[in-house]
């Protein structure tokens, strides 16, 4: 059961930065691509970013399905840039 729980984080995880890389490579949101240079400019490892800035993405798309509402992309961008 334990390795199951491990795959799904692992698969939820990479889709997670998919997802961030994408929005990266489109500038949308720009603030993506903004926080990605600001962390790494800093000496954070391009990975170490992506999966902070994937535990961002996470936490707003949890909290849009727990309150039923839309996807705040004003609301991520903005805690994106707190990361940097």
């Amino acid at each position: 059961m334990k390795e199951l729980e491990q795959a799904e984080d692992d698969f939820a995880h990479k889709a997670l930065v998919e997802a961030i890389e994408n929005q990266i490579a489109e500038g949308h949101p720009r603030e993506a691509g903004l926080v990605m240079m600001a962390l790494t400019s800093k000496g954070m490892d391009h990975e170490e970013a992506l999966t902070a800035m994937a535990d961002v993405l996470a936490s707003h798309i949890a909290r849009s399905d727990e309150t039923g509402t839309g996807f705040d992309v004003n609301a991520y961008a903005a805690d994106l840039l707190a990361l940097s």
